[in-house]
């Protein structure tokens, strides 16, 4: 039991290994508007309720990995090792007045593995995107008759490890704490003619953050989850370093100050399955206190803004009492999401408006008779300041999540 625990998890350990090298030179991105800041913040969750907004701080499951709450981990069943893996392809289109053009990503989301360690204590561990950027534009001067020409462009993004641990302090109540290390570095290039100088910021950070549910059964049919999560604002360190042509070595610059905002948030969800089919309905609200950083970027026609989602989601299952058909235990999602970002551009903030669909389909583990799924969703969105002549981004963003789930303490019997 415990050589296939300690197996299991050490392969989990060498995947991430593996994926760590790639998740720091990925571009996660080809928004000009990554340009701003640290990069697009990574506000989805790329797990199962993808396709209900991203919705799970008031989720809870005995076959989750919630990523938004640590204390919805407390859910998983005694029984069961759970792995998730998520990988998306987003398509876009940007328009200024004057220009169009699109854009493929391909990206690994997350990795994570999670089971309960008593009857109490369940632990998750997991990697995910903090934020990503990259973009490439050029730009022309005549100056004295001559033309030059500059080529501006910037890869990289800064990831997550984290270590959620969950508590059940009470029949109903849980408490949980992620602990993340913070890392990534971020790389700026500008090309003139024969000329070029990069700059290379650095960050690496411990921080912790916290969440609580509460979960109460109405009867046998319906159950009601409210969470609730909090981080504390964080300093943060960044290093930069300057290189250009015609340097022989590299230059260390004084640190830039930053912060990881405030953030708290607050969510519910609503399960029913009185009849066969069952429902599960889920809202979630956050906020991050961006402004407050007095060591932001703002400087002329960009400044940091408070940043907070909307987003909800619905769930339905044809049929839970018949598990051992396929199509009857098809999970199909529906969701919408509302974010205003923590961008702000000539006085407009940066805003994204989606909706999403998907489905869980699932598949049998013929020993154990336990259920994993592969989720598919879809997100349909589009991101912009509003502005007259301002940068917009129409996309099509599409999601898989292998949620691998074993039965690893259950004593089996032979005919």
């Amino acid at each position: 039991m415990w050589y296939t625990m300690i197996r299991n998890v050490s392969t989990v350990l060498m995947l991430m290994l593996l994926v760590l090298p790639d998740t720091q030179a990925q571009n996660g991105t080809n928004s000009p508007l990554s340009i701003f800041g640290i990069g697009e913040i990574e506000v989805r969750d790329f797990g199962r309720t993808t396709a209900m907004g991203s919705t799970g701080i008031g989720i809870q499951s005995d076959n989750f990995l919630n990523r938004l709450n640590p204390a919805g981990l407390t859910g998983i069943d005694t029984l069961r090792f759970i792995l998730d893996v998520s990988a998306s392809l987003k398509m876009s289109q940007f328009r200024t007045k004057t220009l169009r053009e699109q854009s493929t990503v391909f990206n690994f989301k997350s990795l994570a593995v999670g089971l309960r360690l008593s009857k109490r204590w369940t632990s998750s561990v997991g990697l995910s995107p903090y934020s990503n950027v990259g973009y490439k534009f050029t730009d022309m001067q005549m100056v004295s008759d001559m033309e030059f020409t500059t080529v501006y462009s910037s890869s990289g993004g800064i990831n997550k490890v984290y270590w959620g641990n969950a508590f059940e302090l009470f029949k109903g109540f849980s408490i949980g704490v992620n602990s993340s290390f913070i890392f990534g570095n971020i790389t700026k290039n500008e090309e003139m003619n024969a000329f070029s100088i990069r700059d290379t910021y650095n960050v690496s950070k411990l921080y912790f953050d916290f969440g609580a549910q509460y979960a109460h059964w109405f009867g046998q049919y319906t159950k009601l989850v409210i969470g609730g999560v909090y981080g504390n604002k964080s300093k943060m360190f960044i290093q930069h370093t300057l290189s250009n042509s015609g340097m022989e070595r590299d230059q260390r610059l004084p640190d830039r100050k930053s912060y990881i905002p405030e953030t708290y948030g607050g969510g519910f969800s609503i399960l029913r399955n009185k009849r066969a089919a069952e429902w599960l309905f889920a809202v979630d609200c956050q906020y991050w206190n961006w402004s407050v950083d007095p060591y932001s970027y703002s400087k002329g026609k960009f400044r940091y803004s408070d940043s907070r989602i909307i987003s909800a989601g619905l769930r339905m299952t044809p049929n839970t009492h018949n598990p051992d058909n396929r199509f009857k235990i098809t999970r199909f999602h529906l969701g919408a999401s509302y974010n205003e970002s923590y961008l702000k551009i000539n006085g407009y903030q940066v805003n994204d408006l989606s909706v999403s669909l998907g489905v869980g389909i699932p598949f049998f583990n013929n020993r154990t008779r336990e259920r994993s799924y592969v989720n598919v969703a879809v997100i349909f969105g589009e991101s912009g300041t509003g502005q007259k002549g301002g940068i917009t981004e129409r996309y099509a963003l599409f999601s898989v999540n292998l949620s691998l789930i074993e039965r690893w303490f259950a004593k089996q019997t032979f005919d």
